[in-house]
């Protein structure tokens, strides 16, 4: 209101004479023009004074933090120098109908706008450090020094006046073009500029407290959010917020279910996906740049200890100590490697990675706000509708055009700021992790550049045959002619030979009764359908009470655990007397009484016509059946494997399990492991075991580290056993 234009200049009598109105309306002009130039030169002066006493002083002193205390000051010091000289050169033409003040403002209105938005934005930050500042004594005594400096100025009291007179001449402005417009005769050519600069001096206040209150209503947020204790939940746990939050949930389902449309910013929602996309893919790289550094620092030592024993093998005993030495000095290229990622990389993403928490708050409110705001505007058209009918059509449309209130300014506050601040935060955030990307290849391959550098052994290697693979079966026939390795290959294979007789006399399994008609009725008649179970494929029974059944038999379940609580072996009755025993329940599917009598149907139906049967999907419940752990009796490939402790020959393939493979899919005091072959103990570190006896593993590696050796157990004594000596026991 203060800031509309009102005419409180008496309006002219027709007795006066035009001339002489125009005439005091310019002396009144000019007296307006002479204040605005006089108080913009002291408001100049004032802020250059400040500066040069307190600002400059307490910058050196570094006693406060004077960015937040005093903001952008010197730039509106600049800003205000440079609309002061402006001013100067307008008033510097002799005839006063040729000065044009309003050109000025509106040339200036873009720089105001910034530098004032950003003074102001932060004023109130800044009188809340003063108020810290204030309560120590000791710089407290400094802000006083630093104001009597000021030469007793009236106008500039304490420190509290020096941070505000910027926020007072911003305000100052509407107030001073608006007397100055009303001074000046419509026949001017200034009176339609100073119009305008009027509005825009207007339109800037009215947008530095849009930013503030922008500001006010996150601020506001994140402080609900800081404070978001359970006694604070509780404490706003009401009536209003039971009732909004429900408004909410029900304008979510209305706009889920397509019975409202929902409201779409669209500039919002392009920011929104590529924040979302930003965040996840910030995220995903900070995770595989961990996970790379801690396994490159795990392979490193073998690594080097694996170079060191290439350049043995390619160069000569006299030329290995040069090499040796690049390795051993105190230029390291992992260690600067590891530290330029975790300083040019890492640092920077962790540091962008935490940024995403805010935004992402503040996005969810938004979401909350745009539906109060639709709540409210579904609420006043409703009430606006049925006031029609009992009022005039007039007051109805003035019910309808009432604005929804405080939700929709939050919603629009809330949209405008994250429409805004998003998208520099997009731009920033991708800059970051465009530049840690180019760094992280950059540094990847300074890497690999630094270790060719010191293995110029391995540039010098030369280039692989054409022909590599029949060379190398050549090398490898003529090895297997020597005599010594003839004769231990002729060994192991006869060794292997006869390991597979022997299982297959000792794991063969006694003829499995077949079930019975009588039994496979009393079952159904006994047990109800949800308790019966059919054999999906014929079990043989490895442990004492196992049963040993075949596949299509029918059992009914007594309990789901054995007496040790596996929930893997279950406790069934086949029928029959003193046939109740354990069965893995992998074995067992669900009885199905209709597929049952389909299948007997098809069967009686095919053997009256001698067709071959026809398979169906339930023969494929359990595709397990078709993929076993345990290998063929066939004689498969072998190599030499040499280890630390002795050079000893790995198991057949399909017999025995690597050590990396047992660790990842096998429990250790759930598995039982059993001697492929027999092993002599060499010193009282290592363990003898007899062909096929049973061990029960403590350790997967050696005291180094080496998977090659594991810590075994059996009949009391504890020792190292070869891995490829072992082999795991399986019911399948």
């Amino acid at each position: 209101e203060k800031m509309t234009p009102h005419d409180l200049s008496t309006p002219p009598s027709p007795a006066q004479d035009p001339e002489e109105v125009r005439l005091r309306k310019m002396n009144r002009r000019a007296k307006v023009i002479h204040e605005l130039v006089q108080t913009e030169k002291d408001y100049l002066t004032d802020l250059e004074l400040c500066i040069r006493e307190v600002v400059q002083p307490l910058r050196n002193l570094q006693v406060v933090d004077v960015d937040r205390l005093f903001t952008n000051m010197e730039t509106v010091c600049e800003v205000s120098a440079a609309l002061l000289h402006r001013l100067n050169e307008a008033m510097a033409d002799p005839d006063p109908e040729a000065v044009v003040i309003g050109e000025v403002f509106i040339q200036a209105k873009a720089a105001l706008e910034d530098v004032y938005k950003i003074y102001c934005y932060h004023h109130d930050d800044a009188n809340m450090s003063l108020k810290t500042y204030e309560k120590e004594e000791e710089i407290k005594q400094h802000f006083t020094t630093c104001v009597l400096a000021l030469k007793g100025k009236p106008n500039l009291l304490d420190m509290g006046s020096l941070i505000i007179k910027p926020v007072q001449r911003i305000m100052k402005y509407p107030l001073l073009l608006r007397e100055l417009w009303q001074a000046t005769p419509e026949d001017h050519p200034d009176c339609r500029p100073l119009q305008e600069a009027f509005t825009a001096a207007k339109i800037i206040n009215v947008n530095i407290n849009e930013f503030k209150r922008r500001k006010d209503i996150v601020m506001k947020y994140k402080r609900l959010e800081d404070e978001g204790t359970l006694r604070g939940k509780l404490h706003k746990f009401n009536i209003h917020s039971i009732r909004k939050k429900g408004d909410r949930f029900a304008g979510f389902l209305k706009i889920l279910t397509g019975v409202e449309p929902q409201v779409r910013d669209e500039v919002f929602d392009r920011e929104e996906k590529l924040f979302r996309s930003l965040e996840k893919a910030v995220r995903l790289l900070v995770k595989n740049v961990q996970c790379y550094l801690q396994y490159v620092q795990e392979m490193v030592s073998v690594s080097v200890q694996n170079v060191q024993d290439m350049q043995n093998i390619v160069k000569e005993q006299n030329k290995n100590g040069i090499n040796g030495t690049l390795h051993s000095n105190g230029h390291d290229p992992y260690k600067h490697f590891k530290d330029s990622m975790e300083r040019l990389v890492l640092a920077p993403l962790s540091s962008l990675q935490g940024m995403f928490t805010a935004p992402q708050k503040l996005i969810q409110k938004r979401y909350d706000k745009l539906l109060d705001y639709c709540s409210r505007l579904e609420r006043s058209s409703s009430f606006s509708s049925s006031s029609s009918s009992s009022t005039t059509a007039s007051s109805a449309s003035l019910v309808s055009e009432d604005p929804p209130g405080p939700a929709r300014r939050d919603y629009e506050a809330l949209n405008a700021l994250l429409v805004e601040e998003l998208q520099r935060f997009n731009m920033a955030a991708y800059t970051i992790l465009t530049n840690c990307v180019v760094y992280l290849v950059a540094l990847l391959r300074g890497l690999m550049d630094k270790m060719l550098l010191l293995s110029p052994s391995i540039q010098q290697l030369p280039a692989p045959l054409s022909n590599m693979a029949e060379v190398q079966n050549s090398i490898m026939d003529m090895l297997n002619n020597l005599t010594f390795v003839k004769d231990n290959a002729q060994r192991l294979m006869e060794r292997k030979v006869s390991f597979e007789r022997q299982r297959d006399k000792k794991t063969a399994v006694p003829e499995v009764q077949h079930q019975t008609e009588e039994q496979r009725a009393w079952l159904l008649a006994e047990h109800p359908l949800n308790r019966l179970y059919q054999l999906k494929r014929k079990c043989n029974g490895c442990q004492e009470q196992d049963l040993s059944l075949l596949e299509g038999e029918l059992v009914a379940l007594l309990e789901d655990t054995d007496p040790l609580g596996s929930s893997s072996r279950w406790l069934v009755h086949t029928g029959g007397k003193c046939t109740t025993g354990y069965v893995y329940s992998t074995f067992l599917k669900q009885y199905n009484p209709l597929r049952d009598s389909q299948r007997a149907a098809q069967m009686v139906k095919e053997q009256q016509h001698q067709q071959p049967p026809v398979m169906v999907d339930e023969d494929f419940d359990d595709l397990s059946l078709f993929v076993s752990g345990s290998g063929s009796s066939s004689l498969r490939s072998f190599n030499l494997n040499t280890t630390d402790s002795s050079s000893t020959l790995s198991g057949l393939q399909g017999e025995t399990e690597s050590p990396e493979e047992v660790e990842m899919s096998v429990d250790a005091e759930n598995e039982q492991f059993y001697a492929v072959y027999a092993f002599q103990a060499r010193c009282d570190q290592e363990l003898t075991l007899e062909e096929y006896q049973h061990v029960r593993i403590l350790q997967f590696s050696d005291l180094g580290g080496n998977k090659d050796w594991w810590l075994a157990e059996s009949n009391g004594q504890k020792g190292y056993v070869p891995a490829n000596y072992l082999g795991r026991m399986s019911y399948a």
